[in-house]
């Protein structure tokens, strides 16, 4: 007998309620293979929807039809499927967690207070609308909210949380990120407050602080797409090419068609064999250094030394490179001194005839320094900025070293994902040529 479906097992239980919705998705994204059965789940109960008639819009069917598209993240979709369960406190608090997702805001509100109305608990009604009237640009409204809970549910992450958000929208940045650790410090497991606080220090250069709190919030799932862009960002940044490859791999293991995550893996893919590619160029200078070793260098007995010179073997490459036959041909060399040759280049991880499969060395060409104007059309590709910086500039349009001295510093600043981190290192590169960025127009 097949094993059930844990998320099943939640939608099965007729008294399962909003927490336990909850506990569905984390499971779905969880555990192999429970995605695909929401999508089976939400195909029976949407069938069961069509025959089960409700006198009123309380129909358990449609609540988890719409549930389980919720947890698909398909938000229009369950929308419309929880408006037939929007007299329900769940139903109408799941329609207004999808309104918010659409953008929807004032059906939003609505529906969070019909939830309450309908029984549904008043504080976290009331945290919801505070988030759907900050991003309808009512912050009053959204602080009364969370006024009216700070003397009595002080030890709720949500309230901080929700406050912290507030506070950053006004500019308090200080405030806010006060706010988003004490929300973390009552519930570790809040992914809202560590990923604000990963991007805010982030935005500020603390790479460290950023990375740690973009990992710990990539660790619960469901995970939002922006946490494994940003961190796969930030480990671009720091030459961590392969862990930059799995953040964006596990987008679209989830979102198959996510734009940014299948660009900037092509990106991280072509930057992790270039990454390979230099570690293969140190270990090639280091083999050529080796090479180069004067045989004097090592201990030899005489006998393999005077054969050697008569020889004019004088570096580990010009033994290297000989057959064993070149040697054992020669006058007074035995088999004793070849295991000593032999054994000599063993340690080294050589063997004979090495030498021939090798190259000795490259040719350097020198180039003339560039004029001016040459420096103005050199591509933007060849300041050899950190990645972060490099997706700017295509996003910004920004092709050769004239366009980017065209840009004020705000200009870049307001790009996504550039911070000042990524403003020192352009400023830094400009400076090695003797240019800058424009200066800011003055404002009349």
């Amino acid at each position: 007998m097949a094993e059930k479906s844990a998320v099943r097992e939640v939608f099965e239980d007729d008294k399962a309620g909003r927490l336990d919705f909850f506990h569905a998705r984390t499971l779905a994204y969880s555990m192999a293979g429970e995605l695909d059965k929401v999508e089976a789940l939400v195909k029976e109960w949407a069938e069961k929807a069509k025959t089960l008639r409700s006198p009123d819009r309380r129909c358990p069917a449609a609540l988890r039809a719409g549930v389980g598209l919720w947890i698909l993240r398909r938000y229009e979709a369950a929308a419309e499927m929880l408006e037939k369960a929007a007299d329900d406190p769940d139903g109408a608090y799941f329609l207004g967690l999808c309104q918010i997702e659409l953008a929807q805001y004032d059906k939003a509100i609505a529906s969070f207070r019909r939830a309450a109305q309908a029984g549904q608990d008043d504080f976290v009604c009331d945290m919801a609308i505070a988030e759907a009237a900050r991003r309808a640009g009512n912050r009053e409204e959204a602080l009364a909210r969370i006024r009216k809970h700070q003397g009595t549910r002080d030890g709720e992450a949500e309230l901080h949380y929700q406050k912290g958000r507030c506070l950053e929208d006004a500019g308090d940045h200080e405030g806010a990120m006060s706010a988003y650790e004490r929300a973390v410090e009552l519930n570790p497991q809040h992914t809202g407050a560590l990923f604000r606080l990963a991007r805010m220090n982030d935005l500020f250069g603390n790479d460290e602080q950023a990375i740690d709190y973009y990992e710990k919030a990539a660790a619960i799932p469901p995970v939002h797409a922006n946490v494994l862009i940003n961190l796969g960002i930030l480990y671009e940044d720091h030459g961590m090419y392969d862990k930059a490859v799995q953040a964006y791999r596990r987008v679209l293991a989830t979102e198959p068609t996510h734009p940014m995550a299948r660009l900037y893996l092509k990106d991280a893919l072509g930057s992790l064999d270039m990454y390979y590619d230099e570690a293969l160029e140190k270990r090639r200078s280091r083999m050529e250094q080796l090479l180069n070793t004067p045989l004097s260098d090592f201990e030899l007995s005489s006998r393999v030394r005077d054969c050697l010179e008569r020889m004019e073997i004088r570096t580990l490459y010009d033994l290297a490179r000989l057959t064993e036959e070149d040697l054992v041909g020669a006058k007074n060399f035995g088999e004793t001194s070849l295991t000593e040759l032999r054994e000599l280049l063993r340690s080294k991880g050589l063997h004979f005839g090495y030498g021939r499969e090798e190259k000795k060395g490259k040719a350097i060409q020198s180039i003339a320094p560039p004029s001016g104007s040459e420096i103005l059309d050199k591509p933007i590709s060849e300041l050899k900025l950190p990645i972060r910086c490099q997706k700017a500039m295509r996003t910004l349009n920004i092709q050769t070293v004239g366009d980017l001295v065209q840009k004020t510093e705000k200009e870049l600043l307001e790009c996504p994902n550039f911070g000042q981190t990524s403003l020192n290192e352009v400023r830094q590169a400009l400076a090695r040529l003797g240019l800058s960025l424009m200066a800011e127009k003055p404002t009349s």
